[in-house]
């Protein structure tokens, strides 16, 4: 509970941060994204973004130096979240980021789907958790990133090369137990821990109608020095398509593979080979 009243806390200072500069040289945008899948997974964003000079200086390194301020609320037919994200710039290859995300979920029985469920580690199947806590979670994360166009300016010279980790703590508020878990959405069983992501992202850029074709890697590490921890890292690798609709609609289609599986009755996750995961599509309206 005290990490949970931290979290919260930590989100309103973000939101008075934002308030706070509202009315300052500041630039705000808004975004709605649909997101879906072959999973089957559907969901609904909204989100608004508060982007401010910080600390700029000369250079192509330190001209464009800001703070993003980021606010979203995502809803699908079993589970609703808030997410809050401040990312500095520090220099134009780098972005630090903290955040959280506050969610809680309910059944959808016309599909039989659970957003929030729990194992007693010894049962043979998870059972609903619908509406009986809160799932949060808190992360810190750096990413390095380059683009040859930087240095060789023109149109079909963006060649993209990014990656993204980060250590975030997951945990549920309902009381579970220490030989089982939890799972939000379709996430794998959980207990509350750390977790580590690190995305690789090499892409390139043209001016057209698709106008962006990259390779993407996401690597996991799940429940961190607890008994659902798996050995070594689970893999998704992904081919990541983007197209542009004018100045405000962007479609991204990924088909992905992955290295994890959760077990359809107890949602403990395991290392597996590599297998098709989904093929996702987000379509993003800018405002």
């Amino acid at each position: 509970m005290k990490i949970t009243r931290r979290l919260v806390l930590l989100l309103m200072l973000m939101v008075c941060i934002t308030v706070g500069l509202w009315a300052a040289d500041s630039e705000i945008t808004g975004n709605l994204k649909l997101i879906g899948s072959t999973a089957p997974e559907f969901k609904v964003e909204a989100g608004y973004t508060v982007k401010m000079p910080f600390l700029q200086g000369e250079g192509p390194l330190f001209s464009t130096n800001n703070i993003r301020l980021k606010g979203i609320m995502g809803i699908t037919p079993i589970t609703g979240s808030l997410n809050f994200e401040a990312i500095m710039t520090p220099i134009a290859v780098m972005e630090l980021s903290v955040g959280g995300v506050l969610g809680t979920g309910w059944n959808f029985d016309l599909m039989e789907l659970q957003g929030l469920r729990e194992w007693d580690g010894i049962s043979d199947k998870a059972t609903s958790a619908s509406m009986e806590g809160v799932y949060y979670k808190g992360k810190g994360g750096a990413a390095l990133q380059f683009d040859t166009a930087a240095i060789w300016p023109g149109d079909w010279t963006s060649v993209v090369v990014r990656t993204y980790h980060e250590i975030n703590y997951q945990g549920f508020t309902y009381e579970t137990s220490s030989t089982g878990g939890w799972e939000f959405e379709t996430g794998g069983l959980h207990q509350n821990s750390f977790n580590y992501k690190g995305d690789y992202l090499v892409g390139y850029q043209m001016p057209l109608v698709i106008n962006t074709v990259a390779i993407m890697l996401e690597t996991y590490k799940d429940n961190i020095g607890n008994s659902l921890e798996i050995d070594g890292l689970v893999f998704d690798l992904g081919l990541v398509t983007n197209f542009k609709f004018g100045e405000r609609i962007n479609l991204t289609v990924i088909p992905q593979m992955t290295t994890k599986k959760s077990d359809s009755d107890t949602r403990v996750m395991s290392k597996v080979d590599f297998t098709f995961k989904r093929v996702a599509a987000m379509l993003n309206y800018a405002f």
